[in-house]
């Protein structure tokens, strides 16, 4: 053999060994998570194993467009001729879904002669509605789109609002941006994991993680044509596994979540775009709202919050709740940003305990003479379900 060819076979060997090596590797990264998410899944105690997370108890589907041409997904369950609406404005990089079991315990709620509906819609750049047509959005953006879906599908008629997270800070720039709207109509809040200011200044690591998002990533998407997102999204899709054990690990309270309940935060998170992520940075780290919370007084109120969120941290709530006089604050032990689906049978009942304090301050005939009216679009007819009574029983620290 020539010294030419001796050095091609050795040169073959060492290509062979790195392509192996890289493969191996890959397949570690690969297989690793694959192998350790399916494992915790297997081994976790999941109650909610059979919930059908995609099809929750609903009357009808709409698409409603805002005034900015943005496509809302929303749905409805409970008559649309309802005594009082509960409107359920959801978080940042999550979606409707995430109040599934406050939805069914609402549909399943009997209050005497008092009808209940709720009303969810997907925020926009989030779940299934069109995204916001800029690179940066502002919380001002999602209390119109909030007023142009409460115009078209609950034009009347008595309200209670709750909203979680990025949901609640909506809420309360409607009040101020809609506050004739909002004396007249709103007769209850609910505010689960929120902030009414300063969370620039909350030193945990994710949200020194958006500090830096709005650093860097954000003055590269308002100069980089649109692909530059789009390639993130699809590299964020193939990372299921890793993206699954990452959630459980970062996105709950408990020791042992249950795997169903993972699954449906990874899912809501994942289909939230890059460019939705960048661009509720700016308007969460900037949104500070505390001379508009008078607008809140004297309404039943609810302020809840996981003792373990990193997000929107208790002292956020608690000074929210200092400044509602009268309301209920409730910290909720062994939980974290998302206290609806860590122990939903809880925040349920509180909910529902709220909301009978509204229902007996207006009486029911104020509610039943201010029934909403029915609305012009077109509607897809969801599938009717009966559920059982569900609570998961936990404890919860409540304080004055």
């Amino acid at each position: 053999m020539s010294e030419k060819q001796s050095r091609r076979r050795r040169g073959l060997a060492v290509a062979g060994g790195v392509t192996g090596g890289v493969a191996f590797g890959a397949a570690l990264a690969w297989g690793i998570p694959r192998y350790l998410a399916r494992r915790t899944r297997a081994s976790s105690v999941d109650p909610y194993a059979h919930e059908p997370f995609e099809l929750p108890p609903q009357r009808s589907v709409f698409t409603v467009e805002s005034r900015a041409g943005v496509p809302i997904h929303v749905e409805t369950a409970g008559p649309e001729d309802a005594d009082l609406t509960v409107v359920f404005v959801h978080g940042y990089m999550q979606d409707m879904a995430t109040f599934y079991f406050q939805r069914k315990a609402i549909a399943e709620a009997n209050r005497g002669d008092v009808s209940l509906r709720a009303v969810l819609y997907d925020q926009p750049g989030h779940g299934r509605s069109g995204p916001l047509p800029r690179t940066e959005y502002g919380i001002e953006d999602l209390a119109e789109v909030m007023h142009d879906v409460l115009t078209a599908v609950a034009p009347r008629g008595p309200l209670v609002l709750v909203g979680h997270s990025m949901g609640g800070m909506t809420i309360q720039v409607y009040a101020r941006l809609h506050e004739a709207d909002f004396r007249e109509r709103v007769k209850g809040v609910a505010f689960l994991s929120s902030s009414a200011a300063g969370l620039d200044t909350v030193e945990t690591k994710p949200m020194r993680a958006l500090r830096r998002l709005r650093r860097t990533v954000l003055p590269m998407l308002q100069q980089v044509a649109g692909w530059t997102p789009d390639l993130i999204d699809r590299s964020r899709l193939l990372a299921g596994d890793l993206g699954w054990l990452l959630t459980r690990k970062a996105a709950f309270g408990h020791i042992d979540p249950p795997a169903s309940l993972v699954t449906l935060v990874e899912r809501m998170n994942r289909r939230t775009s890059m460019q939705s992520i960048v661009g509720y940075a700016r308007a969460i780290l900037d949104h500070d709202e505390t001379a508009t919370l008078p607008l809140f007084k004297g309404l039943p109120a609810l302020v809840v919050v996981g003792d373990e969120d990193l997000l929107t941290p208790p002292e956020h709530s608690r000074r929210l709740a200092a400044a509602l006089e009268g309301s209920r604050f409730a910290l909720i032990a062994e939980a974290a940003h998302s206290p609806q689906l860590e122990y939903p049978g809880e925040i349920s009942q509180l909910l529902l305990e709220m909301i009978d304090k509204v229902v007996a301050e207006i009486g029911r005939g104020s509610a039943v003479s201010a029934a909403p009216e029915a609305t012009p679009f077109e509607r897809d007819p969801g599938r009717h379900r009966r559920w059982s009574p569900f609570s998961r029983h936990h404890g919860h620290r409540l304080e004055p």
